[in-house]
């Protein structure tokens, strides 16, 4: 039996290998004509969404670098999940492109069931990074970060704030807060920034925490009494120079710097990522497209893929480590 089983494997290895040599051409083949039709970058959150306004601005330039179609799909709900596995299942050819925020790393820890992994995607480029923002609605009673500090747990305990999902780094963040403070809010999930927007606007809660993408615009019109109380982080934003870190109210250990980031298949061909992250970070480095980014509330930034990889990696072990000390379950 032993003997048979030896012979076997010594058949079949050199065929797995045989069979690997002829599937290069086939690779390299797909690279060098890719891309031969539409790609389509995938947004898996609804227009108007942070992540939608950057698919919107790359989207002309990357269509005249590739000489063809692109097309943005938004596939947002269930916090990035629905238009994350849609990806994940996509054919690992170039053609369908997920534009994702942190939640590529962290939604393992908010969701107990997920229908996706991150060793489902290969990297391809490192796209902006932005603040997120502590927000006082007009129902809030403390309109800065001293009066909130200084209301304590026997009166924020009624106070409810939201989140554009559960595991976002918005909700990560305030949660951290709470563990440095003796704020006691209580956390109310949305479906994406917009609703969240709006129940903070009617008053429906109290505080929120997102980028100032989602929420400049309405500050910007003064009618509504939306007040940035704090940047969740150790450093001021330079888009919104007015608006304090929390470090400045002797709260540290607190770094909610979100980002946004283009992932494509596994197994996605080595010369399609190299095609894509090149006219990917050509993109970035356009004048217009840099002060679109900024205007945005948007830092860009750029970097390979092994080094989009690595980052993703170190963000997945940090805010693991913040669920497990903040005691956040996983729903």
């Amino acid at each position: 039996m032993t003997t048979a089983r030896s012979f076997l494997n010594r058949l079949y290895r050199p065929a797995c290998r045989l069979f690997l040599i002829c599937l290069l051409p086939v690779a390299t083949a797909m690279a060098q004509d890719y891309p031969a039709r539409a790609v389509t970058l995938v947004v898996p959150y609804p227009p108007g969404s942070a992540t939608d306004i950057v698919a919107r601005l790359l989207q002309p330039k990357l269509a005249q670098a590739l000489k063809q179609n692109v097309i943005v799909e938004n596939r947002g709900g269930a916090s990035t999940n629905i238009g994350t596995e849609f990806v994940s299942r996509a054919a690992p050819d170039g053609y369908t492109v997920l534009i994702q925020a942190p939640n590529i790393v962290t939604n393992e820890f908010a969701f107990s069931t997920l229908r996706w992994k991150r060793e489902d995607f290969a990297p391809v480029a490192l796209l902006a990074r932005w603040s997120n923002v502590l927000l006082a609605g007009p129902s809030a009673q403390a309109r800065d970060v001293k009066q909130l500090l200084a209301s304590g747990k026997a009166t924020s305990a009624g106070y409810n704030y939201g989140s554009p999902g559960p595991g976002s780094l918005s909700h990560l963040a305030v949660e951290m807060l709470k563990q440095r403070s003796d704020i006691g809010m209580q956390h109310v999930t949305f479906t994406g920034p917009a609703p969240m927007i709006t129940s903070l606007l009617g008053g429906h809660i109290q505080y929120g925490a997102t980028n100032p993408a989602n929420f400049m615009a309405h500050v910007r019109e003064g009618k509504q009494k939306l007040t940035p109380m704090a940047v969740l982080g150790s450093q001021r934003d330079s888009t919104i120079p007015d608006v304090p870190a929390l470090s400045e109210f002797g709260i540290t250990g607190i770094e909610s710097y979100g980002w946004l980031g283009v992932l494509v298949p596994a197994r996605t061909p080595a010369a399609v990522i190299t095609r894509l992250n090149t006219e990917l970070l050509k993109a970035l480095q356009l004048p217009d497209i840099q002060e679109k980014l900024k205007a945005n509330y948007f830092e860009p930034a750029g970097s390979t893929p092994e080094e989009f990889g690595r980052f993703m990696a170190s963000e997945n072990r940090k805010w693991g480590d913040a669920t497990k000390a903040a005691g956040i379950k996983p729903e």
